[in-house]
């Protein structure tokens, strides 16, 4: 009896075993579920979120458009102007004219076109497919405007790079289309201001960035 006894427990614990087991399975295949439903969740979101900007972008009439940023290193003596493109859809035949100031907040004596002087050719800007350039940093300011042109489409970007006391490089830029709307804009923590709190465009000339606002008209250079 005590044997059979035995054998009925045994099969009574291999079966709760089986049993712990299969629950164990199916908990982690849930949380496993649960885990992928979240993260579906939060892919749905960004999308979403992704699809309004787009759509924000578009009811303002903003479409794909180039823009530049800089990237520079401490007590470098040049920086690198990436343009990159925001938006989704490449733009073909795109040109670029440049202007450098140095000292703008001194004097626009000092103005000069890139050394090249004439406008560049970048072919088609794609997504993940930039085009660079390097300026130098021989002044503790340099002004930089940058056109750019596609067939019947046009863009200004205004740049301005300033070194702090401790030699960081810190940037300012405003992006317009080509009736001098502001569509893009910019400033980096830091960026070295007049007594006011403005941002000095040229000798005579700076605003406040807070009150620089998206769809308004940008002062042109002087």
């Amino acid at each position: 009896m005590k044997l059979k006894s035995d054998l009925v427990w045994a099969i009574v614990l291999i079966g709760l075993a089986a049993a712990s087991f299969f629950l164990g399975m199916k908990k982690s295949s849930l949380e496993t579920e649960a885990a992928l439903e979240d993260q579906l969740e939060k892919i749905k979101l960004l999308e979403s979120k992704n699809q309004q900007l787009s759509e924000e972008l578009r009811s303002r009439g903003v479409f794909s458009y180039p823009q530049a940023n800089t990237i520079s290193k401490l007590q470098d003596s040049a920086a690198t102007v990436l343009i990159t493109l925001n938006g989704k859809d490449p733009i073909e035949d795109l040109r670029l004219q440049r202007k450098v100031t140095y000292s703008y907040s001194k004097s626009q004596a000092t103005a000069e076109k890139d050394s090249k002087g004439k406008t560049f050719d970048l072919g088609t800007l794609k997504p993940h497919n930039p085009s660079a350039f390097d300026i130098a940093l021989t002044e503790e300011e340099v002004a930089i405007h940058l056109e750019y042109s596609s067939k019947r489409k046009k863009w200004h970007q205004y740049l301005r790079l300033k070194k702090t006391k401790d030699g960081k490089i810190k940037s300012f830029w405003v992006i317009t289309n080509q009736n001098s709307v502001v569509i893009d804009k910019h400033i980096d923590p830091g960026f070295p201001t007049d007594p006011e709190g403005k941002v000095v465009l040229w000798k005579d000339q700076s605003l406040k960035y807070s009150e620089l606002e998206m769809n308004s008209i940008f002062p042109p250079e002087n």
